[in-house]
Order: C-alpha cells, then structure tokens, then sequence
C-alpha cells in the first residue's frame, strides 16, 4: 500500500512574487518536500506593473494548483503569509481537506505566517476598524488602486542588514488592495490543525494584532495553537532556517 508523500503549498503575500520565496523553496526542497507557490494576480510581475487581478482570481490560482497536488497524491501543509491568509482561507474548502479523501490526500495543516487570520462575515478593513491600523508600512496609493510599500526596508525588511534590504526592496511589486477589502467566507482555521506563527519584529502586522486576531480564532473554536519567532514580517528571508524547523515539526504529523 502506498501512503501520500507531503508537500509544502506556499501562499505568497502582496508586494511579492514566487521568486522571493526561492531560497526558502530550496531549503524545503532540500528537506525531500515537493513545493508549490502559485503566482498571485492581484500581485504585479514586476515593480512597475499595475495588476487588477481581483482576490476571486488569486482563489482560482490557488485551487487550481492545488488540486495538482492532490490529483497527485500529495498531504498538503499550506503555509500562507500575510495577504496570502487571505487567500488560503477561501481556497482551503471542506471538499480539500485530507479528511475528504479516503486516500488522505489533501489538506491536512495550515501554517499562518504573521497572516490575516479573519473570521467569516468580516474583512481586512474590518479588522483595522476594531484594533487600529497596527501597521508602520508606509502605503503609496496609485490612481488605477494598486499599493505599493514605500518605506519597505524599514517596515518589511528592519531585521536584515541594510544593503540588501535594498535589494530586496527593489523587488517589491504593487497590490491591487481592491482583492483584500471583501468579506472571508470560509473559515479552515476551525476544522485544520492549524499554527500561527507569530513574529516578533514584525512592523507591517505588528505582534498586537497578530496576538488579537488569533485569540479571537480561539474564542471562535479554532484550532489554532502558536509558534514564536524573533523577526521581521519576511522571516522565510531573514531567519529561514528557523522557520523550516517549525516546518519540519509541523510535517512530523502529516
């Protein structure tokens, strides 16, 4: 009898692209895993582009190469960021979940990385309604609605050296901030085992915030339990190694 293989499924955040996961990628890839991070269309392929994919589309992208996953045979660990919280709360649907299957493949866990973790009928706007915007990024709004991080090597980047927050920066691209403004819908975070992964440093969803959104998860029934790490918001950047541990803990029951 065969048994599904795991596999890591990376939900990027706004302001990035696939490649800035790439070294985080070969560290998995490293550790035997097979990884996905689907491009975001609500996310521009480069610094300059504007993109007007909507939070609809990214779901579509998510799903899609999702179901890739599971059509061949994989347990999934979803690990989503920021934004890509999200995302993975509307893709991540009762009919993917690894119990669904009597193979088990399918979703089985969900990593949040500082992610929004936002319960169903309210909204990112909602939620900075109720606790503040807890937020030190800098956000430059264009006249097609697309965001971008002006001060990102103080907000995103505060606990890597300087020239190569730099660079780093240089890669940032726009958001169309119209695909984070919905209502959540779904709420995986309830049925998944599911750990958040708070980061100390983080300045562009500060540890209050971070601390507020999962204790209301609790409050709600969610299965959500906590990891601690002392970095900036793109920890998979800044302490990688760290966080392929948490990683490799989550696995060991997948």
């Amino acid at each position: 009898m065969s048994y599904p293989s795991c596999a890591i499924f990376i939900v990027h955040g706004a302001y990035f692209q696939p490649p800035a996961w790439s070294s985080f990628i070969t560290r998995l890839e490293e550790s035997s895993f097979t990884v996905k991070c689907p491009a975001l269309s609500s996310c521009g392929t480069n610094p300059a582009h504007h993109p007007t994919g909507t939070l609809e589309n990214d779901i579509h992208a998510v799903r899609t190469a999702a179901q890739k996953l599971i059509d061949a045979g994989h347990k999934i660990i979803v690990l989503a960021h920021s934004y890509g919280g999200i995302v993975a709360s509307e893709v991540i649907t009762p009919d993917l979940y690894g119990t669904s299957n009597p193979t088990g493949t399918g979703v089985t866990s969900l990593i949040l990385l500082s992610a929004f973790l936002i319960h169903p009928e309210n909204s990112w706007p909602g939620l900075f309604e109720k606790y503040g915007f807890q937020c030190e990024a800098d956000l430059g709004h264009h006249e097609d609605g697309t965001v971008c991080v002006k001060n990102a090597v103080e907000s995103l980047y505060n606990d890597i050296d300087t020239g190569r927050a730099k660079q780093l920066a240089a890669q940032n691209v726009r958001h169309n901030i119209a695909a984070a403004a919905g209502n959540i819908t779904s709420a995986p975070w309830k049925d998944l085992a599911t750990v958040y992964v708070h980061l100390s440093h983080d300045l562009a969803i500060k540890l209050p915030l971070q601390k507020s959104m999962v204790d209301d998860a609790v409050s709600a029934g969610g299965r959500v339990r906590t990891e601690r790490l002392d970095a900036g918001h793109c920890a998979f950047l800044s302490c990688p190694d760290e966080l392929v541990g948490i990683v490799l803990r989550v696995t060991g029951c997948c």
